[in-house]
């Protein structure tokens, strides 16, 4: 008889609501959540008084960790940077890639496919951001690997891993963005926009062609803007929206959220929390491989880029922040302690809100019966104090 473990005398973020109750766990799945009350026979308490109790973190854009770069052709360096962010209360990840050649990302995806298997966290899939990009907008990728959508570069790759591909981020104004929409709604691949300057309805046509998302809200995003004297661009009138408002105004459209204290103002994550809610908005820590190491110079993207003080700007071009390297944890934290956000919906958007964007909802990211037992243990300054992987103890 498989062992049984009851999680108790903590507080359980569910993550919809904060409540106290006991989690019962066997079989690497959530058997039930209840009252507290004493251990029932063949049960082994976890003593959780003092934590918080909720689902293991579950992270869509990262790009690597603790020196470890999730776009490289080695399996095993890709384990080691999942390893990282799974000490860090990430029990489920998708490893992504900034612009590379086709080539390289086709040897990274086959990499990643073959990490799954040495992971003790759950490698969901891989992020395909880039290459498609708008080139003013590109943000810290390499203006030599950004250009239109070729169909004989992404077909080939959507073929071959197209099972494996959970998000494809690009521009939806490029031309042939359209076709590149349809070919991954075809192969169940969530398409985001990002790095766009899409008016509204290049962004509107994006959403009717299958996009349903949006990468790192307001970061390399095109916003309002004064048309009256360009009418080839909009069908309105004097200011019309760009993608920042349109992924506000739109219920079908979810989005992401870098809150690292350096990419959004407070102000702004309470917006988009007001108008997208937990259910519409992920949190995500979009790290670079430099998360968890000294300060230093490092290279990202083939460009020298300088970490310091809990950022990492590319040294040629400091206005660009070279994503985060800030671990998924610390976002979630950010989030409750900084921007103001209720407890339990900081800990949806860093969880279960993911895993749905991306086709996992009915498994990770939420404490119920029947899902895995990924659970991850916060103190009350919410620090790390226990990660667990389908019931098992990982840090």
């Amino acid at each position: 008889m498989a062992e049984r473990l009851l999680f108790s005398g903590g507080a359980v973020v569910t993550p919809f609501r904060v409540e106290e109750a006991d989690v019962v766990v066997a079989d690497g799945l959530v058997l039930e959540i209840r009252p507290r009350g004493p251990a029932r026979p063949g049960e082994r308490v976890v003593d959780c008084r003092g934590l918080y109790v909720g689902p293991g973190l579950v992270d869509i854009h990262v790009h690597g960790g603790g020196g470890h770069d999730f776009a490289g052709d080695d399996p095993a360096a890709i384990a080691a940077g999942a390893e990282y962010h799974l000490h860090q209360g990430t029990t489920s990840l998708t490893p992504s890639a900034l612009s590379i050649p086709f080539v390289q990302l086709d040897r990274a995806i086959r990499a990643a496919r073959q990490a799954v298997s040495r992971c003790r966290a759950r490698l969901l899939g891989y992020h395909v951001e880039g290459v498609y990009l708008d080139m003013q907008y590109r943000g810290g990728h390499l203006a030599e690997h950004v250009h239109n959508p070729d169909p004989r570069e992404y077909r080939p790759l959507i073929e071959a891993h197209g099972d494996f591909i959970t998000e494809w981020t690009l521009a939806p104004e490029l031309p042939g963005a359209l076709e590149v929409v349809a070919a991954c709604r075809r192969a169940g691949i969530v398409v985001s926009a990002g790095h766009t300057r899409a008016t509204y309805e290049q962004f509107m046509a994006a959403v009717e062609a299958g996009l349903s998302h949006t990468t790192h809200y307001a970061c390399c995003m095109g916003n309002l803007r004064f048309e009256a004297l360009r009418p080839e661009l909009s069908t309105g009138k004097g200011f019309a929206p760009g993608v920042l408002e349109a992924v506000l105004l739109r219920d079908e459209v979810t989005t992401e959220i870098i809150c690292d204290g350096f990419h959004l103002h407070p102000g702004l994550i309470q917006l988009v929390f007001k108008a997208k809610g937990a259910a519409g908005a992920c949190l995500v820590s979009d790290t670079v491989f430099g998360v968890g190491m000294p300060e230093g110079e490092i290279v990202v993207g083939d460009q020298p880029t300088v970490l310091k003080n809990g950022i990492a700007v590319i040294r040629d071009r400091p206005e660009i922040i070279a994503s985060s390297v800030t671990p998924l944890s610390g976002m979630l934290r950010h989030a409750h302690r900084r921007a103001g956000l209720p407890l339990a919906a900081a800990w949806e958007m860093a969880s279960a809100t993911p895993a749905r964007v991306i086709g996992f909802g009915d498994r990770c990211g939420v404490l119920a019966p029947g899902r895995d037992a990924d659970l991850l243990l916060l103190d009350a300054d919410l620090a790390v104090r226990g990660v667990y992987v389908g019931g098992v103890r990982a840090v």
